[in-house]
């Protein structure tokens, strides 16, 4: 991936010295330094120093390089940055230390990474290995845009539920390197002050490449695969946990061989890493026992190496001094970066949690107004009361039956409710006035409690608040097994200017604040909640959603109006970086001439997936030679921030355009038959045998609405669904049906044709456009009812709110595509007709 240095004319580190600088880093941290595996590994965290030692109670610090090889990446040496074998340094911290983030800036730091001058990112990453059943959730971190490590707080590793919680650091080598250095494709690196990386890796990746690619041997490799599993669980069985890891990866590298030679379908891809997983967590299991059995060795000498920090603040405690008017409350909850849809998540849920628990507590108060940032979620309260409202009520208990015998004497049921409610058993009463039920008659307790001060009280609610707030996905982190969305960090507790201390997940309230990711994170106080939203301008940060968003779209269209231009439409994209930034700054980017020759929908989409972009288009339309990224941070070695930028995408256009030149050489009706190994539904078979469904379906169709368009809608049908197969659309699912367009058109297909195969998938999502063309509206309603008649007829009809084969937006589809075209048809019979072509028995009657 083609970077540029902080000077781009002098790189500080060779390869080989990047990796003698992060070893003696980590040393310094108490790690200890581990070696490459002499297996064929995917990742760093198929390393048993990983995938078995972050198993199990016993702490466990370590470093070390891993080449890992990804045999579907590998480009013959013709791409820049993509290889067969790329070079990971992996650290394992566990359990992981409070405010690792802090370390891990620290070690960009110690291989000469000024990240202040550079736009750092922490950006949602929920990752997951199936194969070995692990999964942890933390970020990819990027520099200017460059993906330059994975971090995860791991959470399961082979089917097994980890306590302490570690934390897992993967570099990319390679990618930091460049960074470093300046160079616009891996082979240039400088290995040493002699050679390049070229001249040490470039011939392996040829040979490993065609291997993968041309030669290796599809009924060997299936064979092997079975020997390698009979194997593994022949060593499990014997108690050999190691050599039975090195089965799990031998099979892991041979599917991963078989999957590149095109070999594996999905179903039979399900069926493969099942079998993976399987001896993997055998593996594991029997690890986590051997430990048990050796009674934990390691506890013993636990905290030895052990080199963390944690910067707690000490709990304070409460003021004696009462409030005595109505003052502002504040509630900052900070966070390790929160993955953006969290953000306004987060936000929503903290206002109706602050109103919610302070009217349960009878504390009263003023307006709310909320801050949202993917470090920071916050809530200022105008004039909150000095304390509760005084409770004087009836409190309802057991029915008078119940709570008195015959004789009028309470019962234990009586005495009971009586000694809950604080009184005496005397002073019940029953069916008070202005409380009758009109039926059967109760007891009621007189609760009489005076209002405690609103400090005393708050110290309750404000943990109770934020335990309330809740995630699609959340992790644990430190030992207290509190789990959230990223780990907490601080909380500012203020009412007025007196702290409300608590305690939650380890982390105690305080007055003191942080800064933004790009100034180090500098702590800062909070003298009094109302100078909260000052405090946060005079260092920057825009904690105020609507007004972030605001200013991003001005500084966005400011500049796109500098060149002419236009923003291209997107608030998906505008809320996304948003909530990935505090300090939003729009930086122009320029896009090599070489790329604007790519179909521009796959630069847009590049653009805005892999690197939330904004796209540019002149006045009729047309992409221009620029992007816009929005930095988190200020104004500063901007043109550092850009030109970093610009390379990334250089990167990312160099991919598409080996994908799109690959894909290009055969014609679009090549891929067709490829579909066989395409799984639609185990039951309604293949996306081949869709595709014959939904030509066999056009016809009836066409007579039905009386198109004149049978020729066109059967070769559009034949081809709708060729591009699922292709480079392109595997690695960019949204493009489907646009890159069967534009494949097509480039081979000189018939343009009716091509924009039918793009228009059936139309409408993708509420508002969006329908078919238009004749040909277009017969395979959209074809798609669309051969989808709802087969999955229906399979039983995999939406239920609830679960609908995860989308059969109500393809019925909205089907509904939205006639009535907008002015089409007169009988679903009834649009059905009818898909269902006589199932392969599954259907009930004609429902």
């Amino acid at each position: 991936m083609s970077m540029t240095a902080q000077n781009p004319k002098k790189f500080q580190f060779n390869f080989q010295d990047l990796i003698l600088k992060l070893h003696s880093f980590w040393a310094s941290k108490g790690c200890l330094i581990w070696q490459p595996y002499n297996q064929v590994v995917g990742a760093g965290t198929m390393n048993p120093a990983t995938f078995l030692r972050v198993l199990g109670p016993e702490p466990w610090n370590v470093a070390y390089v891993e080449p890992s090889a990804r045999p579907d990446d590998g480009r013959f040496g013709q791409n820049p940055n993509r290889l067969y074998t790329h070079t990971q340094y992996q650290v394992i911290l566990k359990p992981s230390p409070e405010h690792s983030q802090d370390l891990y800036l620290e070690s960009l730091a110690a291989v000469g990474i000024d990240y202040k001058k550079h736009d750092i990112r922490f950006v949602e990453d929920n990752w997951a290995q199936p194969a070995i059943g692990a999964w942890g959730l933390g970020w990819e971190v990027w520099i200017d845009g460059l993906e330059i490590t994975q971090y995860t707080y791991f959470q399961q590793v082979g089917g097994v539920t980890l306590d302490p919680v570690p934390l897992e650091l993967t570099y990319g080598l390679e990618r930091i390197a460049m960074f470093l250095q300046g160079t616009r494709t891996v082979f240039d690196l400088k290995w040493d002050n002699v050679r390049t990386y070229g001249d040490v890796k470039l011939q392996d990746e040829i040979e490993r490449s065609q291997y993968a690619f041309h030669h290796a041997d599809v009924e060997e490799l299936h064979e092997l695969f079975d020997k390698y599993e009979k194997e593994g669980k022949r060593a499990v069985a014997s108690g050999l946990v190691l050599p039975a890891h090195d089965y799990v990866l031998n099979m892991s590298n041979t599917f991963n061989l078989l999957d590149t030679r095109g070999a594996i379908g999905v179903t039979e891809r399900a069926r493969a890493m099942g079998r993976v997983r399987d001896l993997a967590q055998l593996v594991a299991t029997a690890y986590v026992a051997q430990r048990e059995q050796l009674n934990h060795p390691w506890l013993k000498n636990e905290g030895q190496g052990d080199k963390e920090t944690r910067r707690g603040f000490p709990l304070v405690s409460l003021s004696p001094l009462l409030p005595v008017s109505p003052a502002p409350l504040l509630l900052e909850i900070g966070v390790e970066e929160l993955p953006a849809d969290d953000v306004p998540k987060a936000q929503a849920q903290l206002g109706k949690l602050i109103e919610s628990e302070l009217k349960s507590a009878r504390i009263e108060h003023g307006a709310v107004q909320l801050f949202a940032t993917p470090r920071r979620i916050a809530a200022l309260v105008a004039d909150v009361a000095p304390s509760q409202r005084p409770l004087d009520e009836w409190v309802k208990g057991p029915g008078a039956k119940v709570a008195f015998d015959a004789s009028g004497n309470p019962t234990q049921a009586a005495i009971g409710f009586a000694k809950r409610s604080g009184v005496d058993v005397a002073a019940l009463v029953v069916d008070p006035a202005g409380l009758e039920q009109g039926g059967a008659s109760y007891v009621y307790a007189r609760k009489h409690e005076p209002g405690k001060p609103a400090t005393e009280v708050l110290t309750q609610v404000l943990p109770n608040i934020i335990s309330k707030i809740t995630f699609e996905k959340t992790m644990r982190w430190n030992a207290t097994n509190v789990a959230f969305a990223r780990p907490l960090q601080w909380f500012v507790a203020l009412l007025g200017d007196q702290v409300i201390p608590f305690e939650y997940a380890g982390v105690s309230s305080g007055k003191t604040s942080a800064g933004t990711r790009g100034e180090g994170s500098p702590e800062f106080k909070i003298d009094h909640a109302s100078n909260y939203q000052s405090l946060l301008t005079r260092r920057y940060i825009l904690a105020d959603m609507p007004s972030r968003r605001a200013e991003i779209a001005r500084q966005i269209e400011a500049v796109a109006a500098s060149l002419g231009g236009k923003v291209v439409h997107d608030e998906g994209l505008l809320d996304e970086v948003t909530n990935l930034v505090e300090q939003p700054t729009a930086v122009l980017g320029h896009i090599d001439a070489e790329y604007m020759a790519v179909p521009t929908p796959v630069l847009m989409t590049v653009m805005r997936k892999h690197q939330r972009y904004f796209s540019i288009i002149d006045a009729e339309g047309n992409l221009l030679p620029h992007f816009i990224a929005v930095r988190n941070g200020n104004d500063q070695d901007t043109d550092l921030v850009r030109i970093g930028n610009e390379g990334v995408l250089r990167a990312r256009f160099a991919d598409a355009n080996y994908f799109f030149k690959q894909d290009i050489q055969q014609p679009l009706e090549s891929y067709v038959n490829k579909l066989s190994l395409l799984t639609f539904q185990s039951k309604l078979g293949s996306m081949l045998d869709k595709t014959k469904r939904i030509e066999k379906l056009v016809a009836p169709l066409v007579e039905t609405l009386h198109a004149r368009s049978l020729p066109m809608a059967q070769a559009a049908a034949h081809l709708c669904k060729a591009d699922l197969v292709t480079s392109m659309v595997v690695d960019f699912t949204s493009l489907q049906g646009v890159m069967g367009r534009e494949y097509l058109l480039k081979q000189g297909g018939d343009p009716v044709i091509a924009y039918a195969i793009a228009e059936h998938y139309l409408p993708r999502y509420a508002g969006d456009a329908v078919a238009k063309s004749d040909p277009g509206i017969i395979v959209a309603l074809a798609d669309k009812l051969d989808s709802l008649a087969g999955l229906f007829a399979v039983g995999l009809g939406p239920k609830g709110n679960a609908d995860p084969f989308a059969l109500r937006r393809a019925a909205i589809g089907v509904v939205q595509t006639l009535i907008e075209n002015g089409k007169r048809f009988s679903l009834r019979q649009g059905l009818l007709a898909a269902m006589q072509l199932l392969p599954v028995k259907w009930d004609k009657a429902a």
